[in-house]
This record gives C-alpha cells, sequence and structure tokens, in this order.
C-alpha cells in the first residue's frame, strides 16, 4: 500500500543498544478515497479525531549501535489495518 522505509545510521555508540520504532502521523484533517477511474486520490471530508499514538517496533530490534552503522533498516514488512482495536502490532491508519 506504501513504499517501503528504509532508514541508515550514523553517529552512534558502537556498543549501546539503540531500538528502531515507526509512527505515521496524519499530514491533514482531511479524509481522502481513492479515485480508481481517475487514478487519484479524492478529499472524502473531514478525518476523524486522530487515534492514539501506535508505534511499530521493528522485529529485529534492539540493534547495536554496530549493526546500525554496517546496515539499512527496512519496514518493508510493516502491517498496516483500519482496526483501531487491533492487538497484533499492526499500524493502525485511522484517522
Amino acid at each position: 500500500m506504501f513504499p517501503t522505509c528504509r532508514v541508515s545510521f550514523n553517529g552512534l555508540k558502537a556498543d549501546s543498544r539503540y531500538a528502531v520504532l515507526m509512527d505515521i502521523v496524519p499530514v491533514d484533517n482531511k479524509r481522502y478515497r481513492y479515485a480508481y477511474h481517475r487514478s487519484c486520490w479524492l478529499v472524502a471530508g473531514k478525518a476523524d479525531p486522530p487515534a492514539p499514538a501506535r508505534l511499530y517496533v521493528h522485529p529485529d530490534s534492539p540493534f547495536t549501535g554496530e549493526q546500525l552503522r554496517k546496515q539499512v533498516v527496512s519496514f518493508e514488512k510493516v502491517k498496516l489495518t483500519n482496526n483501531d482495536m487491533d492487538r497484533h502490532g499492526h499500524v493502525s491508519i485511522t484517522f
């Protein structure tokens, strides 16, 4: 649904441990829908009040600083849901 997010790090302490997390936040207060016949996103009204923040912890976390300096961390397997009651660690995109 979304492009893969890849992150690289520098300036970390080699022997320290780091957790890598992702958060998705709305850029505005509108609701959108995709119009297939026009191949574009259209404004479909005002968004619901924002849901509580839910962070997605990278499944390989925690990392050492040495590991993070040597590799690119990818969030290509992030699972999205519109169910704000999800208890499986999926990132909720209900706004």
